[in-house]
C-alpha cells in the first residue's frame, strides 16, 4: 500500500498523485516550505515511489537540519523564496508545546495571522533569524531546471512576493500549489495573470489552491 506524508485527509500528495500524476515517473519538483522533509511534506511521496527529482527550500535552520538527514537524494536549500535576492529577516513564534520547532514561520505574516500567533505565542515570544533569499526565477537558472511539474508553495504569509519572484521566468509550474489559508484564493488568481503563463484555479482542498496551466487543461 503507498504511504502518503501530507497533510489533511484526504493529504495533499495523495490529491496530487491521483488528480495530477497518476503514473508519472522522473517528474521534477520543488516544495518551498518543506520544514524536515518529511512532516507533512509532499514531494517525498514522489521521489520515494516515482523516482522524482525533488528541491527542498526551508529557512528555518532547526528543521533544516532534520531535511538533510531525512531527504539525502533531494537538492535541499538553506534559504527562503523571496522577490529578490537579498537577506531578510525571519519570524518564527514559540509554541506553548511545539516551541520554535513548527511550521509558521515567515518572512511577513499577514496581520491576521500574527495577531492569531501573539494570541496563541504571547505578544514578544518570538525568535529572529537572518535567511538568504533567492527569486524563484534565479534557482531556476542556477539548477538549470528546464522542466518544472509542481510546485508547492507554503510560506505563511510571503507567497505574494515569491510570486512577483517569478515574473519573466520562462520555466513555469505544471501544478502550481499555493496554501491560500491567511488570504482568499481569488487574490492568486489575480496575481498569478502577472506571470509569462496562464493559470486556471482547477481545484481547492482545505487551505491549498490548485492551479494548472491552461493549456494543459
Amino acid at each position: 500500500m503507498l504511504q502518503y506524508y501530507g497533510q489533511f485527509d484526504p493529504p495533499v500528495d495523495k490529491v496530487i498523485h491521483e488528480r495530477y500524476f497518476k503514473n508519472k515517473y522522473n517528474g521534477v519538483s520543488i516544495e518551498c516550505g518543506a520544514f524536515d522533509g518529511l512532516t507533512e511534506c509532499c514531494s517525498i511521496f514522489f521521489e520515494k515511489n516515482y523516482n522524482w527529482k525533488t528541491i527542498n527550500i526551508e529557512p528555518l535552520n532547526i528543521a533544516f537540519t532534520k531535511l538533510l538527514i531525512n531527504r539525502p537524494l533531494s537538492v535541499n536549500l538553506n534559504i527562503a523564496l523571496s522577490n529578490n535576492n537579498n537577506d531578510k529577516l525571519f519570524i518564527n513564534y514559540k509554541h506553548p508545546t511545539l516551541g520554535y520547532y513548527w511550521g509558521n514561520g515567515s518572512l511577513s505574516h499577514t496581520i491576521e495571522h500574527t495577531n492569531s500567533l501573539k494570541e496563541m505565542c504571547g505578544n514578544n515570544n518570538y525568535s529572529t533569524q537572518v535567511v538568504k533569499c533567492e527569486t524563484y526565477k534565479s534557482i531556476i537558472e542556477r539548477l538549470n531546471i528546464t522542466q518544472l511539474d509542481l510546485f508547492i508553495l507554503d510560506v505563511e504569509g510571503h507567497e505574494l512576493d515569491v510570486i512577483d519572484g517569478m515574473v519573466n521566468c520562462d520555466v513555469l509550474p505544471d501544478l502550481f500549489i499555493i496554501e491560500h489559508g491567511h488570504r482568499n484564493p481569488e487574490v492568486f488568481v489575480e496575481k498569478l495573470k502577472c506571470l509569462n503563463e496562464s493559470y486556471k484555479l482547477d481545484y481547492i482542498s482545505f487551505v491549498n489552491s490548485f492551479f494548472v496551466k491552461e493549456n494543459l487543461k
